[in-house]
């Protein structure tokens, strides 16, 4: 069965695009007696093309798995689109082999992401140069060449970056509040050391890192092998890694609290009876779960699924450090997810690693251990969900279709996919579909 499919765009600022998209989607799931709706977002990306082709690999196996895990149900799709951005090899591995003969990040290379960092996406796959932060990072470029022994452009060039990015999403849980708080100097210092890469996966994990195949190339053997580059001006790229990273998370946050939220109000004004199943892959892992935090109790969530989400581990934890709760606590404490909560998890995917072992370095813990379970600052998608009482180890592993699991509502799930995962994006499968309607039809 096909399963019919509405799309609704919003810009940088959470706003529907096309308010006729949002009535055609309310007419079409009505006129289809819908009983579940899909909602679907796609992570860092370039252009709708990308989004789509996505959204139709994971549909396509959905509908797949529907005589085995999906049967009685009445599914409609929406598909969001909202102006992300991909990461490249240059911003995971600043420089790529532009290193100078001493080991040092060639300037030319921090000069040009700057000059990229210039404009940003207003809606997906259309950029436009934002004239305030393009003066500012034009004093930025030409701060880069005394980087490495002019202690006051290290400063000027740490403030002027911080002064492109708003501090009210910055958060203990992914070291983002160091971003803002730490001296600058002492900040461009503590992220001047190289950055080894993460451990290989079992079995050496060649083929799943060279295969590429990923967003942006996240997955290629490139982003295999560790930022070995030193001093100031290696420090300036990871921290504009950093900038990137905390740019997108700012944006999937607010797309998902304001404008998905008030589409997803909207749908069960109309709709009520109609239920909700909420899934994010990478920083769309993000959006949906700021969207279920916003809508709250009066617009039940009956699922959510995290398939490789771009967020820190600690985001659902309790006293993750001993003091402070993660930043989406609350969805499990006021309980706005009815049914399973399921997350995606392999020790495959380079790509969501990419602020963490940088925000270790922020907090100045050069010994963490890069990303995973043990590090502090580690990703959803490495990790699942850390210092998180109310996941199930019952259910631990991603398993083969036919899979009896043993899924509670009100429970999490962090679902080991090293077997079938091999890659960030590597997520239209058969036994995450499966996966994710066995949690369905449990409500």
């Amino acid at each position: 069965m096909a399963i019919p499919v509405f799309e609704v765009e919003f810009d940088k600022n959470g706003n529907v695009v096309d308010p006729q998209q949002v009535t055609k989607a309310l007419d079409g799931i009505a006129a289809a007696q819908a009983g579940d709706l899909l909602v679907l977002s796609h992570g860092w990306n370039n252009d709708m093309a990308d989004a789509r082709q996505l959204y139709a690999a994971i549909l396509a196996r959905i509908e797949a798995q529907l005589p085995a895990a999906g049967q009685g149900r009445t599914f409609a799709a929406l598909e969001i689109f909202w102006p992300s951005k991909k990461f490249t090899d240059t911003e995971l591995i600043p420089g790529g082999a532009a290193a100078l003969g001493d080991g040092d990040l060639d300037p030319a290379v921090l000069i040009s992401r700057l000059e990229a960092l210039k404009s940003e996406p207003q809606r997906l796959g259309v950029e436009e140069v934002v004239p305030e932060r393009a003066a500012a990072l034009t004093q930025a470029q030409a701060l880069v060449p005394n980087l490495d022994n002019d202690l006051d452009a290290q400063r000027q060039f740490v403030e002027i970056l911080r002064a492109q990015l708003p501090k009210d999403d910055a958060d203990p849980d992914d070291g983002s509040d160091g971003f803002f708080e730490k001296d600058p100097v002492e900040l461009l210092q503590s992220l001047s050391e190289p950055v080894p890469p993460p451990p290989l996966p079992a079995g050496g994990g060649g083929a799943a890192m060279l295969e590429g195949g990923g967003e942006g190339g996240l997955e290629g053997g490139a982003a295999g092998l560790g930022d070995f580059f030193s001093g100031a001006k290696a420090g300036a790229g990871r921290l504009l890694n950093f900038f990137t990273y905390y740019q997108m998370k700012k944006r999937a946050g607010l797309v998902g609290r304001t404008g998905a939220a008030s589409v997803l109000r909207q749908i069960h004004g109309r709709l009520p009876q109609l239920k909700l199943h909420l899934i994010g892959h990478s920083f769309g892992g993000r959006l949906v779960t700021a969207a279920a935090d916003a809508l709250g109790p009066a617009v039940p969530v009956t699922t959510l699924t995290l398939l490789q989400a771009a967020y820190s581990h600690n985001g659902l934890g309790q006293k993750y450090d001993g003091t402070h709760d993660g930043f989406f606590r609350q969805i499990v404490t006021q309980k706005k997810i009815a049914g399973p909560l399921l997350i995606t998890h392999t020790k495959n995917d380079k790509a969501v690693g990419i602020a963490y072992p940088l925000a270790s370095r922020l907090s100045g813990d050069v010994a963490s251990a890069l990303g995973d379970a043990n590090d502090p600052y580690g990703g959803m998608g490495r990790n699942g969900a850390q210092k998180t009482p109310e996941v199930d180890a019952a259910v631990a592993f991603l398993d083969r279709v036919g899979t009896q699991y043993r899924f509670k509502v009100g429970k999490i799930y962090n679902l080991n996919a090293d077997e079938f995962i091999k890659g960030h994006s590597d997520i239209a499968k058969d036994e995450v579909a499966f996966a994710l309607l066995t949690a369905v039809a449990l409500t």
